[in-house]
């Protein structure tokens, strides 16, 4: 199943995560980027059809690690690191939202790329953590692999 994974990353120009992570979070990007093209939808928790924080949620527990289901109760979770610190299977947080309380969240891939779940009528998608419309919205890095 890994091999099959993997080859099918590479259809999507990312390399596999690197050797000297731990398998969990070897595991939760092998999963993340599993999920690449399938379908936003609000609320959505499944692979028919996810929403940000349930897709974290999702590759998590396929995983065997859960966390809570909303993002701000995920950005309440774990422990916030900087953006420089930041290992595969950390999640990053955004606002769109004039609040600025956290809104989205993100699977950091390593390497300054991410997967997120981004909005209706989108899939899921791997982005740059450097893209202007995403740094610009930027929040904080939590840690709950340790």
């Amino acid at each position: 199943m890994s091999l099959l994974l993997l080859s099918g990353c590479a259809n999507f120009g990312h390399r596999p995560p690197p050797a000297e992570i731990s398998e969990t979070r070897r595991e939760i990007v092998l999963e993340a980027l599993g999920q690449i093209g399938r379908p936003y939808r609000y609320g959505g928790t499944t692979p028919e059809g996810f929403d940000c924080s349930g897709l974290a949620r999702y590759v998590y527990a396929q995983s065997g690690v859960e966390i809570p289901r909303s993002t701000s109760e995920q950005h309440a979770f774990g422990k916030i690191i900087s953006l420089e610190d930041a290992q595969p299977g950390d999640l990053l947080f955004y606002h769109f939202n004039r609040s600025l309380r956290v809104d989205h969240v993100a699977i950091y891939l390593g390497e300054g790329q991410a997967v997120h779940a981004p909005a209706n009528g989108r899939m899921v998608l791997v982005a740059s953590v450097d893209d202007p419309s995403w740094t610009k919205r930027f929040v904080d890095v939590v840690r709950v692999i340790p």
